[in-house]
């Protein structure tokens, strides 16, 4: 009975592999764009057709998402990459996730083409939200 979040879900790929693999029993698509019809077809999927920062507040007035999302999958498309990050701490600050919230944030290059210029943008964004992880690797 996991309710799951699929922000920047166009066309709908994270949000039918977490129906069929997750079997989640409801996912919040979130994208202004349009969703494959095999995957708006699904009953699990419920598509909100707006900005992620539109559909928080209509989730937190959600029974079956305020406090009962148990996983975050973020594919968006932003200029600033940290905007992801603090959405969703955002979210989790307002009482939108569940406790033990699982997060799956894909980080995209869209400030240049390099290497140096991804490795900057992450590091910037480790750094503002305390990310950093252990030395001696993931506990």
């Amino acid at each position: 009975n996991s309710i799951a979040l699929d922000c920047g879900s166009a066309p709908g790929g994270w949000t039918k592999y977490l129906i069929e693999h997750f079997r989640c029993s409801k996912v919040y698509s979130i994208d202004p764009g349009s969703l494959s019809p095999s995957v708006s077809g699904l009953k699990e999927t419920v598509h909100m057709r707006m900005k992620v920062q539109d559909a928080l507040p209509l989730l937190l007035r959600d029974d079956d998402a305020a406090g009962r999302v148990k996983l975050w999958v973020s594919d968006m498309c932003l200029h600033d990459m940290g905007e992801q990050v603090e959405l969703l701490l955002l979210a989790k600050r307002q009482g939108l996730l569940a406790p033990n919230a699982f997060f799956v944030l894909t980080l995209k290059c869209v400030l240049g083409h390099s290497k140096l210029a991804y490795d900057a943008q992450v590091e910037e964004v480790v750094d503002k939200n305390g990310l950093r992880a252990p030395e001696n690797g993931v506990e």
